[in-house]
């Protein structure tokens, strides 16, 4: 059924696409930078790319599976633009699969892999920002008439869900990092108290160590 209560917010969409939006723009330097003699700081490097290509996955299998499908049937006139979000989707998914191709080599010690795997991510990250772009200036506008709060709420649990649970917390971290306090609430919001609990008492901290070592391991710190 479409929305017939008060209009719900994609913001919290747009605070997902600036964690990807940052943390593929970092990527490329974060695989360049990064002391390739340290088989800890090249892992801790690998994890974290690993993480988000998985990530970024996951985002993208819940619209498809949950968003595009129910605005194609809502939305009339609009299926060619769904059908645009789709095959940027398949489209990334070759970029990502290429990335992850090259980053086990490289995490095992092959070097020569390192330039590769950059450029690969660089042109990972282009396609990422060209693709939120769209989805922000064309499909996000159309969503709060033809989605339910509940609907829209399914589609986030559904990303969070495929996550490891023992990187949940890492997640979080990242989106959290560079949101306002509003932001930040409502990111909050959408998840089950236990995490949220987590993340106050141990998960804020872990995150924060974790960004200092990154910074340390790509001679940022």
């Amino acid at each position: 059924m479409e929305n017939q209560g008060k209009p719900i917010t994609t913001h919290d969409m747009v605070v997902v696409h600036r964690m990807f939006r940052r943390e593929f723009r970092e990527a490329p330097g974060r695989v360049r930078g990064v002391r390739h003699g340290s088989r800890a700081q090249v892992r801790l490097v690998a994890d974290r790319l690993v993480l988000l290509l998985d990530t970024l996955h996951h985002h993208h299998e819940s619209e498809d599976r949950l968003l595009w499908p129910k605005l194609a049937e809502r939305v009339p006139g609009q299926s060619e633009l769904w059908k645009r979000m789709q095959d940027r989707h398949a489209g990334l998914s070759v970029h990502a699969g290429r990335a992850k191709a090259l980053l086990g080599p490289w995490a095992a010690g092959a070097s020569a892999h390192g330039e590769e795997l950059a450029a690969v991510l660089e042109q990972l990250s282009r396609a990422v920002g060209e693709h939120f772009d769209q989805e922000e200036r064309e499909a996000l506008p159309l969503v709060p008439g033809a989605v339910s709060q509940a609907e829209w709420d399914e589609i986030g649990a559904a990303a969070a869900a495929a996550v490891p649970r023992n990187r949940l917390l890492t997640v979080l971290g990242m989106l959290l990092k560079e949101a306002d306090p509003g932001e930040q609430i409502l990111i909050m919001a959408h998840l089950p108290l236990p995490p949220r609990v987590a993340w106050r008492a141990v998960g804020e901290r872990s995150f924060r160590r974790l960004e200092e070592r990154l910074a340390q391991a790509v001679g940022h710190g």
